[in-house]
């Protein structure tokens, strides 16, 4: 992982944690921030590295069992727009991958 992209995303972090509110929320642009962070972490890596980080967590959690408490938390709305936004998300990243 790229060294200078790492640092970013501590400091996005670290940031954010300065900006917790009452309710153990950040400000959305800090969540902008560490988004866009993480995004360039992961794009720095070889897109064959990060498939098989992802694939070894099916090693550790059942996905299937994971995703439908995590989803029972949430309205259901909201958990399927951050769904698709999270695939987006992939989508971008994957295109800026070295």
């Amino acid at each position: 992982m790229d060294s200078a992209a790492l640092k970013k995303g501590v400091l996005a972090h670290a940031s954010a944690i300065g900006h917790v509110d009452s309710k153990g929320m950040i400000p959305l642009p800090d969540y902008t921030a560490i988004n866009a962070a993480i995004g360039h972490m992961v794009a720095s890596v070889p897109k064959n590295q990060v498939i098989d980080v992802f694939n070894a967590a099916g090693d550790v959690v059942r996905k299937e069992e994971v995703g439908a408490y995590m989803k029972s938390l949430v309205n259901s709305g909201d958990a399927e727009a951050a769904y698709k936004a999270f695939w987006e998300f992939k989508d971008v990243v994957a295109a800026a991958q070295r």
